[in-house]
């Protein structure tokens, strides 16, 4: 049985340690391309379609700015989490997520390092730039936050809380930290049967509506 996973580069450093034993084989897709939901939908749809012998694919991305609707699933199953965004993957269960939305820029390992990450925006912006301007657009950018709010999952090294206080320091915010999880990927890949999942059958398309919770 050949297993596929579809996944956003944000997730890769958690995914991988926790599938460094399995026979599921990985491709990645930039993190970057969250800013362009149409291009990420294309991106995802194009993956799927390459996997023609794949027997089941696991997505491991949420409705993503309603990106993911409308792929199909095309030769085998596709199963996925039955989430927003990665945010809810690493969050999933979280009773105040919805009010730490309204303050808090979220910051983990893949955010911090990723292509679209806080720190690489703000080294492409002062190259661009110059620092003093570089920072006035960043702190135009994140005015509405009050922290970043740094989630550990278990692959963050010092310097990754480091550079995490060191981005904050720059913007004028405040640093909290919470406990993070890919719990919610686990019971993904274990094919468990879950009413946190979410089951593409081949011909099928993704449909906002499967996304509700209630």
């Amino acid at each position: 049985m050949k297993r596929t996973l579809i996944g956003c580069g944000v997730l890769r450093k958690e995914m991988e340690a926790f599938l460094e034993d399995s026979d599921i084989e990985c491709r990645w897709l930039q993190d970057k391309l969250h800013n362009e939901p149409d291009k990420l939908h294309l991106e995802i749809q194009n993956a799927i379609d390459q996997e023609s012998d794949a027997d089941i694919i696991y997505l491991t991305y949420g409705l993503c700015g309603k990106a993911l609707v409308g792929v199909q699933a095309k030769q085998c199953p596709i199963l996925m989490p039955k989430v927003d965004d990665c945010i809810d993957i690493f969050l999933y269960g979280h009773k105040d997520i919805g009010a730490l939305r309204c303050t808090s820029y979220f910051v983990s390992q893949g955010w911090l390092w990723g292509e679209d990450g806080i720190g690489y925006e703000h080294d492409r912006m002062k190259e661009k730039y110059g620092e003093k301007r570089a920072m006035r657009i960043a702190k135009t950018m994140f005015k509405n936050y009050q922290y970043l709010l740094f989630i550990r999952t278990g692959v963050e090294t010092d310097e990754d809380r480091q550079k995490c206080d060191e981005m904050a320091e720059k913007l004028g915010l405040g640093v909290n930290e919470t406990q993070g999880n890919i719990h919610l990927l686990e019971v993904l890949t274990n094919n468990e049967k879950d009413d946190r999942l979410i089951l593409i059958q081949p011909g099928e398309e993704i449909s906002e509506e499967m996304f509700r919770r209630f």
